[in-house]
Order: structure tokens, then sequence, then C-alpha cells
């Protein structure tokens, strides 16, 4: 398997691209076999090597192999069962065939096409190395709360509405000739959201994935940086550093510049208090655009100097259970939010925290799942749930 997933993620234009690529450079110099692969449908990776990319790996140089996802191509490799009984659908509802092929891509499949994408070289093991260059903050985000909602769906739903088609199957054949689902398009169904499971283990495994944020020194970056921290946190995603892009260099001396080099370190500042202890790892604004290999190099050693480029820059726990007091608490780390924006629910042995329109279920372990929740804390950006003890049966 691969020995590491790499994600940059961050506010549109903040350089994510070029950071991914650089690193991604960086890495193949130093002897790893490395791909970078781009889930962004601006596709800006292969503008940024000044080379043509396509939907599958290419090797550029040695040790180094890049890939943009395209999503007609990932559709049909990845969701083919469905699309064509969504296809199938449509024709018999006398869609146009030109607008049957666009509406039978539904809305989030090229998203997930792309990690499945990550999933399938990880578990190709051809590389030492992949690092994503994904898309902006948001796309991302309701890209890794995903596995979450499936396995809700999964669990909860996808046997019922299956045995339901079953049964219904033959009658319907008889009064109407709408194709419904086969066993094959469930089968397919069932395969993707194992897999989407599967992504959610290994991104959310701090040993074999890092997600870095990336930021420019404006406040309103560092306030969309702020939320994603939060809600990597809330998922259970490994954040092990930030990148700070485009700093005014020191030799930059002009007037003009003064304030705008004032307020970048005020901001820097900020940035090291907000996200400590997590390392920040700095590039300077370049005097030209940062294009080709000799540029992404040079930025590359600019960013990351010696440092190993995917190494593993910080380690901690997104939730744990301990026992205190005869009680038992889980803790889990939420920066930058107020008390009065988590909501908490529970039911039987699914515990869901939602912070404004993110939400978390978490399957409470089997000694926790029949006690109820006494009360929550959230003091030094830790909510702390405490459960009732339980309460021990007298000997008859």
């Amino acid at each position: 398997m691969a020995k590491r997933i790499i994600l940059y993620t961050g506010k549109g234009g903040v350089g994510k691209t070029t950071v991914a690529a650089a690193t991604a450079l960086l890495a193949a110099k130093k002897g790893y076999k490395v791909l970078v692969i781009s889930t962004d449908a601006a596709h800006s990776l292969g503008d940024s090597f000044d080379m043509e990319l396509g939907p599958e790996p290419k090797e550029i140089m040695p040790n180094l192999f890049a890939q943009e996802v395209d999503v007609y191509y990932s559709v049909e490799k990845y969701w083919g069962k469905l699309t064509e009984y969504l296809q199938s659908l449509l024709r018999w509802l006398k869609v146009d065939e030109i607008l049957t092929e666009e509406f039978s891509i539904l809305p989030g499949m090229e998203e997930v096409s792309s990690f499945l994408w990550v999933y399938h070289h990880f578990q190709d093991e051809l590389y030492d190395v992949i690092i994503v260059d994904s898309a902006p903050t948001g796309e991302t985000l309701r890209l890794l709360s995903l596995p979450d909602v499936a396995r809700w769906w999964i669990v909860k739903v996808f046997p019922i509405e299956r045995k339901v088609i079953k049964v219904i199957r033959p009658a319907m054949k008889v009064v109407t000739d709408m194709p419904l689902p086969e066993d094959h398009t469930y089968d397919a169904i069932e395969e993707l959201f194992d897999k989407l499971d599967s992504i959610h283990n290994t991104f959310s495994n701090p040993e074999i994935t890092s997600i870095r944020l990336v930021l420019n020194l404006e406040k309103m970056v560092i306030k969309e940086t702020q939320r994603a921290y939060t809600y990597l946190n809330l998922y259970g995603y490994p954040v092990d550093s930030v990148i700070i892009n485009r700093t005014m260099p020191k030799e930059l001396e002009h007037p003009f510049f003064e304030e705008w080099k004032k307020t970048q370190l005020g901001y820097r500042e900020e940035v090291e208090e907000l996200f400590s202890p997590i390392p920040t790892f700095e590039a300077k604004l370049f005097s030209k655009e940062v294009l080709g290999m000799n540029s992404l190099e040079e930025f590359g050693l600019n960013l990351f100097s010696k440092k190993d480029p995917i190494r593993i820059f910080f380690k901690g726990k997104p939730y744990e259970i301990i026992k205190e007091g005869g009680s038992y608490q889980l803790l889990l780390k939420l920066p930058f939010v107020s008390k009065e924006e988590i909501k908490l629910f529970q039911i039987k042995d699914e515990l869901t925290i939602q912070i404004e329109n993110h939400r978390r279920n978490i399957l409470l372990p089997r000694f926790l799942a029949d006690l109820p929740v006494k009360e929550a804390k959230y003091q030094d950006e830790m909510l702390r749930i405490i459960f009732e003890k339980k309460e021990r049966k007298p000997r008859g």
C-alpha cells in the first residue's frame, strides 16, 4: 500500500495547486515514487507543471506521476451500473437522449469519483505517497463528510429499500414497463459505499493521511481556514500543518507595501496562535508566476527548506474516551466555536454532534450504547460529553 496520503485544501485561490505540485516534485527528487492527483474541477495542475495531463496517471519525470480527474471518464469507471439504470429510467420517461447522459450524473458523483481514484491508487501499492490537490474547502468538507452519511444510509435505509424493491418487482413488471433497479445495481451501490467507508478509515488514520490547510494572510481566508479546521476535527481527520502562502518578502522595500507587510505580520502572529501546536510553514510571494519544474522546485525548497515534505509534522487524537469519577467521558477537540453553536443528539448507540450545517454521527462502543448523556461541557476548545453512571443491580 501507499505509505502516505497528503491532502491540501483551503479557500479558492490561495495556491493549493502550487503547494501540492511543489511538494510532489520535492518528494520525487528525494527518491519517493509519487502520484499527485487533482480533484478540483478547475484542473490547474497541468498548468502548474506547464504540460498537458489526462484522466489516468502520466509520468512527467522520474518517480513523479500526475493525474487530473475527468468527470465523465470517472463516472463511467466507478458508477457504471448506477448510471446505466438512471439512463434507462430517463429514456423510459422520454427525456431527450443528449440530456439523458447529462442528467444521469448526480450531484456529488464527480467529487466522490475523485476520492475513489485516491482509494484505488492507495490499494494498488504502486506509489510511496499520493498527494491530493483538492477542491476548495467547502466542497472538500462536503466530500469528507459523505462517508459518515453513507454509513448511516447503508445501515439504516439500504437493506429495507432493497427488500421492498425485491418484493414489488414481479408485480410492477405486470402493470408497467418502468425499469426498476436490479440486484446487480444494488450490489454496485453497496460496493461503492463499502469503499467510501474504507476511504474514511484511511483518511482518518494519522499514520497514513495528513491534511494540510493552505491560507493567505487575509482576514476572510483565515476565518474560513478556522472553520475548516473545526469541521475536520469534528469528522476526525488529522491536520498536520498549516501552509501560509504568498507572504511579503523582507527584501521588498517600498512605501506602497509597508502597510501590507505590517498587516501580514499581525495576521502571521494570529495564525501561529490560533493553530498552535500545529506547525506552520511559510512560502514567500515570488516575483513571477510559479510555473514549470524549476520554479516549483525553488518554491518547494523555500517552503520546506531541508525538511522531508512527506513526513508527519503533527499527530493528535480527534477524540478519546476516558473514565473519570466512575463516569465515562467522550472528549472531542473543537476549536473556533462557541458552545451555543454545538448541538447534541443521542439515539440509542448513535451520538450526533452538529455545528451549523455539518454533523457527525459517532457510533458509540457497546459499553456506552445503553448509557444516556448526562451533560456536555465546552471549555478550552474541548467538548466533554459525560455519560450517566451505570447503576449496579443489587444481587438477588
